[in-house]
């Protein structure tokens, strides 16, 4: 009985991956529509030491291809461009969300179902890598 409570209680607390002074919170991919051929992935980065840090990939192995992009408007018009490093600077959190910054992950090897877990490795420019577990979940209409 303690051991299925323990297990229901860490199933609800936030997912958190760590890796020296890097931690990321909140690793979703939002729920596609089924075919979908792109998927997002959104978390938030921080660092909590005193070097910067400079995100320059990542991979995720149920995927054809994983890129670092950024969606904005420009004169009314919707732009995503692929980005080739987004910096962390010390004491900084850097947000990876829905019209901004995210995970593009093209080409899913399968479809996914809510609750379903995707992989993900941050690749860094000091040859550190980080990985992360993100959960695919339902968005509420008028998230961001």
């Amino acid at each position: 009985m303690k051991r299925s409570l323990l297990a229901l209680a860490l199933s609800v607390l936030p997912a958190l991956a760590a890796a020296g002074d890097l931690t990321v919170d909140h690793p979703m991919v939002p729920l596609a529509p089924p075919g979908s051929m792109a998927h997002a992935a959104f978390f938030t980065i921080t660092n909590t030491g005193d070097t910067p840090r400079s995100l320059i990939g990542v991979t995720a192995p149920g995927y054809h291809m994983a890129h670092i992009h950024r969606s904005e408007e420009i004169n009314g018009v919707a732009t995503m461009q692929a980005m080739h490093q987004v910096d962390i600077a010390p004491g900084q959190s850097v947000t990876f969300e829905h019209g901004g910054l995210h995970i593009m992950l093209m080409h899913p090897a399968a479809p996914l179902a809510e609750g379903a877990e995707v992989p993900l490795e941050l690749k860094f420019a000091n040859g550190e890598t980080l990985s992360v577990t993100a959960t695919v979940m339902r968005m509420m209409h008028g998230s961001s």
